[in-house]
């Protein structure tokens, strides 16, 4: 077997060849997604409650009850009212508001934010559901 050639340089003569391949190498910029495809296209106005909603929430304890998420974000209400019905799609729901999966997006509020987390948390306690780890055991819930 034949040694493999070596040629000894500085850590700067490497630096320097690792960036004048990075340099030659033209890399294409990862493109945004269009999102706006995405959203809900609801017939009546973002900004407004509908009555479902305003029944959905009167059914939720005062405690849990998301009030600022309500008058900031109806829209978003306004679907977690027509999922409350389906846990599974309710909670993914949930979680992906609280999980970015644009890469861009700034947050909500550290109010809205709890107020979601607890919505979520009281879903999974009251849902007919039940989440069961690799052992059979219940996770997720007090």
């Amino acid at each position: 077997m034949d040694p493999i050639p070596f040629v000894k340089v500085s850590v700067e003569e490497a630096k320097e060849s690792l960036q004048a391949d990075v340099v030659k190498k033209k890399v294409a910029p990862i493109p945004k997604r269009e999102w706006s495809s995405a959203r809900f296209a609801g017939k009546q106005k973002a900004q407004e409650l509908t009555a479902q909603t305003f029944k959905w929430l009167a059914t939720i304890p005062s405690k849990t009850r998301p009030n600022a998420l309500a008058r900031q974000h109806p829209r978003i209400v306004n679907r977690i009212a027509e999922l409350w019905k389906h846990p599974l799609q309710c909670e993914r729901y949930l979680d992906d508001l609280m999980m970015d999966l644009r890469g861009d997006r700034k947050g909500f509020p550290p109010a809205v934010a709890t107020e979601i987390a607890t919505l979520k948390l009281h879903a999974l306690r009251t849902a007919n559901t039940m989440h069961l780890g690799i052992w059979g055991n219940r996770i997720g819930v007090d």
